[in-house]
């Protein structure tokens, strides 16, 4: 009976994590390796109607995400295009897109399918940490592309002086280094508290150890002011002026068409930009406002936060899928590098083909 009372001194840190125990159950309560054995086997959710939803979900976002940042990786390099300041910023985009979809997609798919963090401490705060890095460098990225639309639209001199390959390179290291000292906090209370009992096995959860909960949301609402607040006003100042400047009668009037079809090509790249922009906010506030406001002990709230973190997650694909619909540029790239695949790959083949008979 000791064993048993050890567990139920647990029972926070169990309603955390989604359970709930019904003393009225036919369940052996009276033994403690049964209680065990049924709250194992309540933090497998394979069979759950919202778990598989959400693995069909991620699978699809993963494979999306790594195909999709991968080609605009390298079909931005491969055409030498990279020497172009919003192509810096761009490969960067992709590049934290693609760390997300590496690091972050896989370990929270498998906490979904299986609530016992079996990843081990190091896991536990880095995937926690390096996703919050990842995001804000994109939300940094994109405006880094504002600024340089703002500039390239409004004063094409101050946008070649500033948007040097040195300064836009400067620029991103800092992104990843600011980013990583406002998520620096999660390495700290990010942490696996292990519930030990005698003679059962122990069990491992990944948790947020605050001293208290308005540290918590103090944390969370510093975030959301770093991470989209400030970002958010300026993106919003610099297409202000972007929008004013497309429309402006002087420049619609240009005579040539060198003018007239650069001033095409920058109403593009901005429209596609505020694109990306609002995507983003679309994916990331709901995740952000749930983990303000939310009751983890609340199952609901649980499984709603799950699918806030996938609509997150899933922002790392659809930049591709976006940026593919709206630049005719890169559909044309990524066509050019298929076929020069296919093509290598066929010659390769044939060469094989030809040599077979002389090993024969």
């Amino acid at each position: 009976m000791d064993q048993l009372a050890d567990w139920f001194a647990y029972k926070d840190l169990i309603s955390r994590n989604n359970i709930t125990w019904n003393r009225d159950s036919p369940y052996n309560f009276s033994d403690p390796g049964s209680v065990f054995e049924e709250f194992q086997k309540r933090q497998f959710t394979l069979h759950e109607y919202s778990t598989i939803v959400l693995l069909s979900l991620y699978v699809i976002i993963f494979f999306i995400g790594l195909l999709g940042n991968a080609l605009i990786i390298v079909t931005t390099i491969r055409n030498g295009q990279s020497q172009h300041s919003k192509n810096y910023f761009l490969i960067n985009l992709a590049v934290a897109d693609l760390a997300v979809t590496l690091c972050c997609m896989p370990t929270s798919l498998g906490t979904i399918i299986y609530r016992i963090w079996v990843y081990g401490k190091f896991l536990c705060k880095f995937v926690a940490f390096f996703q919050g890095v990842a995001v804000a460098v994109s939300v940094y990225s994109l405006t880094a592309m504002s600024i340089d639309r703002y500039l390239s639209i409004q004063n094409p001199m101050a946008s070649r002086k500033f948007m040097t390959k040195r300064q836009c390179l400067i620029m991103i290291a800092a992104m990843w280094i600011i980013s990583a000292l406002f998520m620096g906090p999660l390495l700290y209370i990010k942490t696996v508290d292990t519930i030990e009992l005698d003679s059962l096995p122990s069990v491992d959860f990944c948790i947020e150890q605050w001293p208290q909960e308005r540290d918590r949301k103090a944390y969370v609402l510093f975030l959301l002011f770093v991470v989209f607040l400030i970002p958010g006003v300026t993106l919003a100042v610099c297409y202000s002026h972007v929008g004013r400047a497309l429309c402006s009668k002087d420049m619609t009037r240009e005579g040539s068409d060198t003018s007239t079809r650069g001033l095409f090509s920058r109403k593009k790249a901005a429209r596609m930009i505020i694109i990306l922009i609002i995507v983003f906010m679309l994916c990331w506030l709901p995740y952000n406002i749930a983990s303000l406001v939310s009751d983890l002990s609340d199952d609901f709230v649980l499984i709603l936060l799950f699918f806030t973190l996938w609509l997150g997650h899933a922002h790392s694909a659809i930049n591709p899928v976006m940026f593919w619909l709206l630049n005719r540029r890169f559909r044309e790239k990524v066509r050019v590098l298929v076929k020069s695949v296919k093509k290598n790959t066929f010659s390769c083949t044939s060469t094989s083909s030809m040599s077979l008979p002389a090993y024969v």
